[in-house]
């Protein structure tokens, strides 16, 4: 670490009990009121920009892969300086002004979109929301994983329960945050798809759209403004360094061995937005299908975040066995993609307006088939988005490394989304290498989950205390 000064200027000037005090006065339901907020301010963030970047890629499918490469490659190499880089900011601009200067980063890029005869402009502006989004991501995951800290601290009835009700409240807290905003993606995909359906060519509304999406985005910036304030907690925070957030991916196992899961979960997602497109969607049912279908991946996916967190928070699954049925559920999806005959109802054609030429009416079981592959994605893709924020918040909540932890997470999703991204344009006319190996990335990323759960940290912590108090009995009888 660099040393000097603290992550947030409140947690270097309260001890453990001041957080207490402070925690108890304010109650579990404030902190819950936060990530409302902060779910709230995706939502509408994201709504915005999903249309737009929907739409963009639908007018210029050159430029969207362009944009998408720009943005997902800087948000990769970003991640690392995202922890100092923080900490710098937070005690100079607080928290909720980084989180909305981020989201302004959003709205530049939709604004782009109204005039992208020179492509510069919108490829800028990605790289811009490249920059921007560790800082916003990251901030998000560390603002949950406060508010679960200080939530748990309020739950517990004694110092032994405080590790038990942590953990139920990660798994509360990202379950609510992945269902409000798994909706934006809802709203944006179908939204453009409607559009683009009534529109046709109108440049002048869409243009009118387009202002109306960065109008959504930014007032979704400005819900940050008002999230409750939130301090770090636990221990003392130091100000991290690049080589903190590096350092942590190799020398700590509880991050280490859950980097598979959390860079398989990148490349599946990359999958079910671009390769399912263009291996399923449009042959079975043609281009105009693809924002429908994708908003079905969004719905179902914000009802199984809850889902999820319901059955962890009513013990009627565990964090490992959630981890297997989820990995289990995405398994069967590649695996049906893999053997399915999909039926060309559609075939690329560049001479076409939107690339794709009609050969014959699909049938509506086929169409029903695309829907429900990627609500079956959807359903396991839920936890495996919420489990790993949920499992490093639980690790290191009230941390010092819980910033480079959060950090972590989405360097290796994202790098997950970018290398599946070229693998889908190298392999492009080859279907099942693409979908082996992603079956392969998935297959190890369990096994490091097991690994992990059974030989370094367990993921339910109920069993860890049972373990813990076992051992202490034996050595008492000793």
């Amino acid at each position: 670490c660099t040393g000097g000064s603290s992550f947030t200027v409140p947690a270097a000037t309260m001890d453990t009990k001041t957080l207490s005090n402070d925690a108890e006065r304010k109650g579990v339901a404030y902190y819950r009121k936060g990530v409302v907020m902060v779910s709230l301010g995706f939502l509408g963030t994201f709504s915005g920009f999903n249309a737009a970047q929907n739409l963009q890629t639908s007018l210029n499918a050159t430029l969207g892969d362009i944009n998408l490469a720009c943005l997902y490659g800087t948000f990769t190499v970003l991640c690392l300086i995202a922890p100092p880089a923080l900490a710098s900011l937070e005690r100079v601009i607080g928290l909720r002004m980084i989180m909305f200067g981020s989201v302004l980063a959003y709205v530049a890029m939709i604004l782009s979109n109204l005039d992208v005869s020179v492509w510069a402009v919108p490829i800028t502006m990605n790289v811009l929301v490249g920059v921007a989004a560790p800082l916003l991501w990251t901030l998000q995951n560390d603002y949950l994983g406060r508010c679960a800290y200080h939530a748990a601290h309020e739950m517990a009835e004694s110092a032994e329960g405080i590790a038990e009700a942590t953990s139920d409240m990660t798994a509360q807290f990202n379950a609510l945050f992945f269902t409000i905003y798994q909706f934006s993606g809802m709203i944006g995909t179908a939204g453009a798809s409607v559009i683009l359906l009534a529109l046709s060519g109108d440049k002048g509304v869409k243009n009118v759209l387009f202002l109306v999406l960065a109008a959504a985005a930014c007032m979704g910036g400005a819900t940050f403004l008002f999230l409750p304030q939130v301090s770090s907690g636990g221990d003392t925070p130091t100000h991290p360094s690049v080589k903190d957030t590096a350092v942590l991916a190799v020398k700590d196992p509880r991050v280490t061995l859950l980097i598979p899961i959390m860079f398989a979960n990148g490349m599946t997602l990359s999958f079910i937005f671009g390769d399912f497109a263009a291996d399923i969607t449009c042959p079975v049912a043609g281009p105009g299908f693809v924002g429908f279908v994708a908003a079905c991946f969004y719905a179902v996916n914000g009802v199984s975040s809850t889902v999820w967190g319901k059955l962890l928070q009513k013990r009627v699954v565990s964090r490992r066995l959630a981890y297997i049925l989820a990995v289990v559920l995405v398994l069967v999806f590649l695996l049906l993609n893999l053997v399915w005959t999909v039926p060309q109802n559609y075939v690329a054609d560049k001479t076409e307006t939107k690339g794709w030429r009609k050969v014959t009416s699909p049938d509506l079981s086929s169409i029903l088939v695309a829907f429900g592959l990627s609500a079956l994605f959807a359903t396991g893709d839920a936890f495996l988005e919420s489990g790993p924020p949920g499992s490093l918040q639980n690790f290191f909540a009230g941390k010092p490394e819980l910033v480079p932890a959060m950090a972590n997470y989405k360097m290796w999703q994202s790098l997950g989304l970018g290398v599946q991204f070229v693998l889908g344009a190298v392999l492009k006319d080859h279907r099942t290498a693409r979908i082996i190996i992603l079956m392969v990335a998935v297959g190890v990323g369990l096994v490091s989950l097991l690994v992990l759960d059974l030989a370094v940290a367990p993921l339910d912590t109920r069993r860890s205390d049972e373990t813990r108090r076992e051992q202490a009995v034996s050595l008492s009888a000793a």
